[in-house]
C-alpha cells in the first residue's frame, strides 16, 4: 500500500488537533476532582456525547451538504476553544461549550471517517485505518506527556493553555488537504436508509458498547487509578491506550483486512469481557486494565473500517453517522451508569460486572447477521 501525502497530512493535523484535546480530557477529572469540583466534570463529558448522539444523524446532512474537509475545520475549532474554556472553571461557561463540542464532534467524527473512507480503496481500509490510528496514538501520546509535564511545572491554567499550541497548529494543516466532493443530496436520501437497515442495526450494540468501555477509560479508570495510587499513574494509563496502537495499529489493520472484521471484533470482546471480571478483584486490577488496554485498543483499529465494508463504499456519511450515533450514546449510558452507581453509593466494581454483560451481549449480532446472508 503506497501512502498518499494528502493522506499523512491529514492524519499528522488532526493528530494534533488531539495533541491538545486528548490530554486535556485526560485530565480533565483529576484536575476538576482536587477542587470538589468533579461533577462538574462529569457533566461536561456528559453534555459532550449527548449532544455528540443527537446531532450524529444530522451531521451526515452536513457533509453531505458541504463536505468533509469544511466539517473537519469547523469543528477542529470548537475542540480548541473547549480546551481553552476549561482554564477559566466557570461552570456555566464549560457547559455551553461542552454542548456546541458534542455538536462539532458529531460532524467531525463522521467527516473524518468519510473522508478516509472515500480516499482509500476498499482492500485497503484496515491498512490506512492503522496508519492513522498509529499517528494518532502517538500524537495523544505527546500530549499526554507534555501536559503531565507542564503540571508538574506550572498550575492548571498555564497548562491548558501552553497545550494549546499544537492544537492550533494542526488546525491550520487542515487546510492544506485536498478538498473533496462527496455524495449530493439525492444519494444522502438515499443514504438515510441505513439507519433503518437491519443488516446495520443489529450492529449498532457492538459500537453502543464500544461508547461505554471508552467511558470507563476517561471516567471511572483514572479515579480509581489515583486513588489506589498517585496521579502520575494516570497519565501511564491513559498512554497506555494510545501506545499500544502505536505498534499495533497498522498490523491489527492489515490482519483485518485478510481474516475479515468480524473476527477480530469477536475476539477482542470476550477478552474485554474477561478483563472486565479480573478487574472485579483489586489485587489482579493492573493485569485486567492490561488486558483491556490491548483488547479495546484493537477494536478502535476497525470501527470507521468496518462501517466502510457495511456501506460497501457508498453513502458514507450516513452510515458515519449511524454508528457514530450509537457509539455517542453508549458514552452517555456509560456516564449515565457510573453517577446513578456512584448517588446510590452501590459497589464501584458493579460498573465492571455491567460492561461484562454489555460488552458480550453486543457480539449477537455477529450471530443474527447469518440470517440476512
Amino acid at each position: 500500500m503506497n501512502v498518499d501525502k494528502n493522506f499523512l497530512v491529514f492524519s499528522i493535523a488532526f493528530g494534533l488537533i488531539f495533541f491538545s484535546f486528548a490530554a486535556a480530557q485526560l485530565y480533565l477529572t483529576v484536575e476538576f476532582n482536587k477542587t470538589s469540583n468533579l461533577d462538574i466534570a462529569f457533566m461536561s463529558i456528559l453534555l459532550i456525547y449527548l449532544f455528540a448522539a443527537i446531532f450524529s444523524p444530522i451531521s451526515a446532512y452536513v457533509v453531505s451538504k458541504f463536505n468533509p474537509k469544511k466539517g473537519i475545520i469547523i469543528s477542529g475549532i470548537v475542540y480548541l476553544i473547549f480546551c481553552g474554556v476549561l482554564v477559566t472553571k466557570n461552570e456555566m461557561a464549560i457547559y455551553i461549550v461542552s454542548a456546541l463540542l458534542g455538536i462539532a464532534s458529531s460532524v467531525l467524527w463522521t467527516s473524518c471517517g468519510t473522508y478516509i473512507l472515500s480516499i482509500t480503496s476498499k482492500n485497503y481500509y484496515g491498512r490506512a485505518l492503522g496508519i492513522f490510528n498509529t499517528v494518532f496514538s502517538l500524537m495523544c501520546i505527546l500530549g499526554m506527556l507534555t501536559l503531565g509535564t507542564l503540571l508538574s511545572y506550572y498550575d492548571f491554567k498555564i497548562s491548558y493553555l501552553l497545550i494549546l499550541i499544537p492544537g492550533i497548529a494542526g488546525f491550520f494543516m487542515l487546510f492544506r488537504i485536498n478538498d473533496l466532493k462527496i455524495s449530493k443530496c439525492p444519494n444522502f436520501k438515499e443514504g438515510l436508509k441505513n439507519f433503518f437497515n437491519p443488516k446495520f442495526l443489529i450492529f449498532l450494540p457492538v459500537y453502543v458498547a464500544q461508547g461505554f468501555l471508552f467511558s470507563l477509560t476517561i471516567g471511572v479508570i483514572p479515579i480509581e487509578i489515583k486513588d489506589m495510587f498517585s496521579e502520575i499513574f494516570v497519565g501511564i494509563f491513559g498512554m497506555l491506550f494510545y501506545l499500544i496502537p502505536l505498534f499495533s495499529a497498522y498490523g491489527v489493520g492489515k490482519i483485518s483486512d485478510r481474516l475479515g472484521r468480524p473476527v477480530l471484533f469477536i475476539a477482542c470482546y470476550i477478552l474485554i469481557g474477561v478483563a472486565m471480571l479480573i478487574m472485579l478483584n483489586k489485587e489482579n486490577f493492573i493485569l485486567g486494565i492490561f488486558i483491556f488496554a490491548i483488547a479495546f485498543s484493537f477494536t478502535r483499529v476497525l470501527l470507521i473500517a468496518y462501517v466502510g465494508d457495511l456501506c460497501k463504499g457508498k453513502n458514507l456519511e450516513s452510515g458515519n453517522a449511524l454508528f457514530n450515533t450509537a457509539l455517542n450514546l453508549g458514552v452517555v449510558f456509560g456516564f449515565l451508569t457510573f453517577m446513578l452507581i456512584k448517588n446510590n453509593n452501590s459497589g464501584g466494581d458493579l460498573i465492571y460486572i455491567i460492561s461484562f454483560f454489555i460488552t458480550i451481549f453486543s457480539l449477537l449480532g455477529f450471530v443474527v447477521e447469518k440470517k440476512f446472508r
